[in-house]
């Protein structure tokens, strides 16, 4: 099946084509709805694309900053902003950025991959090799939400390339092995969970390269010279990973991922069940012709990549499920492999097919099925219910019922917060939750939300949120993962509907707001302070489930905090709360901060003045009283500490003021309990 080879220019025209077009329809059908991840990362997007051109060098420099110190850094976010300068709507110019600069090379060097480990260079066979990654439901489904993970499958194909390409056993090459240590560092660089594929691929890829290029007997002299090469490509790796991401790597050495992710955890067969509805059932078929074809096959090259692809499928899939459950994200790679493995396969299949007329229909067959999943799993909300089975899970264009009432609720929240009032959403499934809200008012709520713990043990309680005005809650509650690792949400969430425990300091004000899914959603109004009682309960609730955080909660203050109705003073006042349950304070210009409050467990109160960059600071007032005529002053000295005994205010409602001394300059004042 041989045909005339067309101008290389023009089927890249024609991939890229297809890449924008496809693009442009999934995004002129969705709803201003996004959240978490889906709109994280637009927004990293639109920031940059806004500061670059009025301060380039500031905007390299937070780059930068974030390379080194964040989880998720927004290097592959920066690298598309050129995108904004075709002046097209925000939305559409960042997702059709990604599928032109990371999914159409993506498909170009798979392609490329084929070409190099196959000596049939027939125009079907080549272009089979195009349709298949460009049709392919699982690169598109999480390029087309948002997510730039994409981008890291770039650097390990181009590492298969070029390692394939060089005999790296024949002599150590300094050069070729600081290349492939810095294509395997990019993956890392790109997105920090694809560390499990690059260690699969250190241990791979010098496999790989020695049975390509030895075809006499077996030399352990290669073997070392290769082990040599690939040693000097790790070690650059490290130095890369070090000089550019130092503070990450000691996060990640220091954090126990697994314990944080726990709740993204799920059984190795529940893993595996993500994996196949991501990539579809249908594809393993050829998968497993594939892998079979290794004990016929002739084509040693062929052999020696399904080889290398089913093992890098199994061990970093092994690897990464230790710490969590896979995301459409991080199946990337996964289904990389699979589907290397299943379009030799389909080769195989091509190549028993010895009558042209059953190749050209093999051909048009598997270019229809291509595009018809490829419609059917990113644009079809039909129900096919004898194959749905087999086919990717639905990633549809972000929509939701009843948008209206969205656009009701979000006007309703903007009209209660137009002061310094905030709303908490207790909700964090795909029908409702915080972020989705402030995109539907267009950031308009931003500084309005405080928003909520989602997930118990990556997140703790973020206690500043349960002291909003408002609150929104959904009925059924809703949550994300299981309910049992998301008890953030659902504890307090069921004392608002049932109007116990805390809940008994709310009312409910407005209508019932009908969302999707058969979801309703009240607006709450917190209408006085919890009571000592109340947040007792509270707390031993969590208790209950994770013993442990009695000794972070019932410490600090915590509770007193939460107790507290504040009143901050003008314009520089300030009462919020640390993660160590120390209390950050701020008096006004003109007016004190004021908190009524409980002193649960605290005796003695340590203040420290700890802003010490203003000339003319001098220092803070702090009074507390109650209503039994009791009160206690202490003046706390610009730079220095002071310790009040609190103890006759201890488990009464008493009032703390901070007042500036003469003026309010550097007055930031750290309260702890001791």
């Amino acid at each position: 099946m041989r045909y005339n080879k067309p101008p290389s220019i023009i089927l890249l025209f024609m991939i890229l084509l297809v890449v924008v077009i496809q693009t442009s329809i999934f995004i002129a059908h969705e709803q201003n709805i996004y959240y978490w991840d889906f709109n994280g990362y637009w927004r990293m997007w639109e920031e940059f694309c806004a500061t670059f051109p009025n301060e380039p060098i500031n905007s390299i420099r937070t780059v930068f900053h974030s390379i080194r110190h964040d989880d998720y850094n927004s290097l592959p976010v920066a690298i598309t902003s050129w995108f904004y300068l075709f002046n097209l709507p925000s939305r559409l110019s960042y997702i059709t950025s990604l599928a032109v600069m990371y999914l159409f090379p993506t498909v170009i060097l798979f392609h490329l991959l084929c070409k190099r480990f196959s000596d049939n260079h027939s125009f079907g066979w080549l272009l089979l090799s195009c349709i298949l990654p460009l049709t392919f439901v699982a690169f598109w489904a999480p390029t087309l939400k948002g997510y730039p993970d994409i981008s890291g499958l770039i650097p390990i194909i181009a590492a298969l390339l070029y390692v394939s390409s060089s005999d790296f056993g024949d002599k150590v090459k300094i050069k070729k092995a600081l290349v492939t240590g810095l294509l395997l560092w990019s993956p890392f660089l790109l997105r920090r969970w694809y560390a499990y594929t690059v260690v699969s691929l250190y241990i791979s890829l010098p496999v790989l390269n020695y049975f390509l290029y030895n075809n006499a007997k077996h030399s352990f002299g290669r073997v070392a010279i290769i082990i040599k090469n690939f040693f000097v490509a790790g070690i650059f790796s490290v130095l890369l990973t070090l000089i550019f991401q130092g503070a990450l790597i000691k996060r990640v050495i220091t954090t126990d991922y697994a314990t944080i992710y726990s709740a993204y955890q799920s059984s190795l067969s529940h893993s595996i069940e993500n994996l196949y509805n991501d990539i579809g059932l249908y594809l393993f078929p050829f998968v497993i012709i594939g892998l079979l074809s290794i004990f016929r096959r002739k084509d040693r090259n062929d052999k020696i990549l399904i080889i290398f692809s089913a093992f890098n499928l199994v061990f970093s899939f092994f690897l990464f499920t230790r710490t969590q459950s896979p995301g459409v994200q991080h199946c990337l790679p996964f289904a990389l492999w699979a589907l290397i493995i299943a379009t030799l396969g389909l080769k195989t299949l091509l190549h028993l097919a010895t009558s042209k007329t059953y190749q050209y229909s093999m051909l048009i067959a598997v270019t229809g099925l291509c595009f018809f999943i490829n419609y059917t799993s990113l644009f079809s909300a039909k129900q096919y219910t004898t194959i749905d089975k087999l086919l990717p899970i639905k990633s549809l264009p972000m929509h939701v019922d009843n948008f209206n009432n969205y656009v009701t609720l979000v006007k309703n929240i903007e009209s209660l917060t137009q002061g310094n009032e905030k709303v908490t959403i207790l909700s964090s499934s795909s029908v409702l939750n915080d972020d989705m809200i402030n995109t539907i008012s267009y950031r308009k709520l931003t500084g309005k939300i405080a928003y909520a713990s989602q997930v118990d043990l990556r997140d703790g309680i973020n206690i500043e949120s349960l002291l909003s005005k408002y609150f929104v809650v959904a009925d059924p509650i809703q949550t994300h993962l299981t309910p049992d690792g998301q008890r953030v949400i659902t504890i307090p969430a069921n004392e608002i509907l049932s109007g116990d425990g805390i809940g008994a300091a709310f009312r409910r004000i407005g209508p019932a707001y009908k969302l999707s899914d058969g979801v309703t959603a009240y607006i709450y109004e917190r209408t006085r302070s919890y009571t000592d009682k109340e947040i007792k309960n509270f707390f031993s609730l969590f208790y209950k489930h994770y013993p442990q955080w009695e000794q972070v909660y019932g410490k600090g203050l915590y509770y007193p905090f939460l107790s507290a109705s504040v009143v901050v003073g003008d314009t520089w006042g300030k009462f919020t709360i640390s993660d160590n349950g120390e209390i950050d304070a701020h008096p006004g210009d003109n007016t004190p901060t004021t908190a009524k409050w409980i002193l649960t467990g605290v005796n003695t109160l340590v203040f420290d003045s700890y802003n010490t960059t203003c000339s003319n600071a001098d220092g803070v007032d702090i009074k507390i009283s109650n209503d039994e005529g009791k009160s206690s002053n202490v003046y706390i000295k610009n730079g220095s500490s002071g310790i009040m005994d609190v103890e006759e205010f201890s488990g009464k409602e008493s009032t703390i003021e901070i007042l500036k001394h003469e003026n309010s300059a550097c007055d930031s004042i750290k309260i702890t309990a001791k």
